[in-house]
């Protein structure tokens, strides 16, 4: 069968490597795979390329301002003649499924990834109607399940759960060796990092607020945020003001997130908003402690001071003294990083589960179709 993913770029992000994943993992002798972005072709295009996997691009966002661009992803669609289109993300669900059903697509899935509180009223209004014309919804948590429920007005059991699933690739050691160095800390410090993009959802002013406050309290310690975004300013004033320059690094977007996990003792994501984070994933399945905000399908992966420690969003000092509390304890950072593997390795989050599931729901809707 042929699939058809539509995204908005493959640039570095979560929903971005999925799609990837997917494109690259699934059998070739069963999945004949291609990937539209609607935008920029994005960092991971060659990747993607270099397995064998063509990617498309509309070269234009196809809103109601740009209709040619509409035509093209049309006539993408048209020209790959794919059995299923499978949609990613808030702008690519929406043009995307209408423009597969233009081109007489005969399946259609659409993958919401995240919690979108604050989706536009015109787009919900849209997504109710393209719900009931979309033959499988998917979620990658049980809470973006019920939120979706909720906004889209259908019941929790016409939407799929897919839990993301990570592979996590072997650390350079010159990749990681660098990340070492420019995390220079004392005897008795820590290294930590966070892997995010620097916009207001991932609440890494929060964090910079409780890396502040580890400072007063003496606690010795290193942090690398790895990511880029609109936020980078504030966060490097922010920085600045607090007079964390030497402790705090920005690290850029970062191809390989196994090289900054090798180097360091902990990894947080204090995020506001999430669906089922792969960075987080990620870090479980290097064994690395982790402490995150206890949102989106976070609790799905972390029990608190089971696997990892839960803390509440938004909340500097809750989130420092969680740091400090492992920054003091080698042996409690062992026991949870421990655990945390175990999870990814026994709880459903590998690649080859994520791939196993979109296999499955794939064939069961083509002989569905068939029947």
């Amino acid at each position: 069968m042929r699939v058809l993913h539509i995204i908005t770029s493959l640039g570095i992000g979560g929903a971005e490597r999925l799609v990837l994943s997917a494109a690259r993992g699934l059998p070739r002798d069963r999945f004949d795979q291609a990937i539209c972005c609607l935008e920029e072709r994005g960092a991971r295009a060659a990747e993607a390329e270099a397995a064998g996997v063509p990617v498309y691009s509309v070269d234009s966002f196809p809103g109601l301002r740009h209709p040619l661009a509409f035509a093209r992803l049309v006539r993408i669609v048209r020209r790959f003649r794919p059995t299923i289109v499978h949609t990613h993300l808030q702008s690519a669900n929406l043009y995307g499924r209408v423009a597969a059903r233009l081109a007489g697509v005969p399946i259609v899935i659409a993958t919401e990834h995240n919690v979108y509180a604050a989706k536009p009223r015109r787009y919900v209004l849209v997504e109710r109607v393209l719900a009931r014309k979309t033959d499988a919804i998917v979620a990658v948590s049980v809470e973006v399940q019920q939120f979706l429920s909720r906004q889209l007005r259908i019941a929790p059991s016409a939407i799929r759960v897919v839990h993301n699933g990570v592979a996590l690739e072997p650390p350079s050691e010159a990749g990681a060796s660098d990340v070492r160095e420019r995390l220079a800390v004392g005897t008795g410090g820590v290294r930590l990092a966070t892997v995010a993009s620097l916009t207001p959802k991932k609440g890494l002013d929060v964090l910079v607020r409780a890396l502040a406050r580890l400072t007063a309290s003496g606690v010795s310690f290193a942090a690398a945020l790895a990511g880029e975004g609109v936020e980078r300013r504030r966060i490097e004033a922010s920085i600045a003001r607090l007079g964390l320059v030497d402790r705090v690094h920005l690290l850029g977007a970062v191809v390989n997130v196994a090289d900054v996990l090798a180097a360091v003792d902990l990894f947080v994501l204090p995020s506001r908003v999430e669906g089922l984070p792969l960075a987080l994933l990620e870090a479980m399945a290097a064994g690395k402690p982790v402490i995150a905000t206890a949102v989106g399908g976070v609790p799905e992966a972390i029990e608190s001071n089971v696997n990892g420690i839960l803390v509440p969003p938004d909340d500097d000092a809750a989130l420092a003294d969680a740091i400090a509390a492992l920054a003091r304890s080698p042996e409690q950072r062992a026991r949870l990083g421990a655990a945390a593997r175990r999870t990814i390795e026994r709880g459903g989050f590998t690649e080859g589960a994520y791939l196993a599931s979109l296999s499955a729901l794939y064939l069961e809707l083509v002989n569905r179709r068939a029947s």
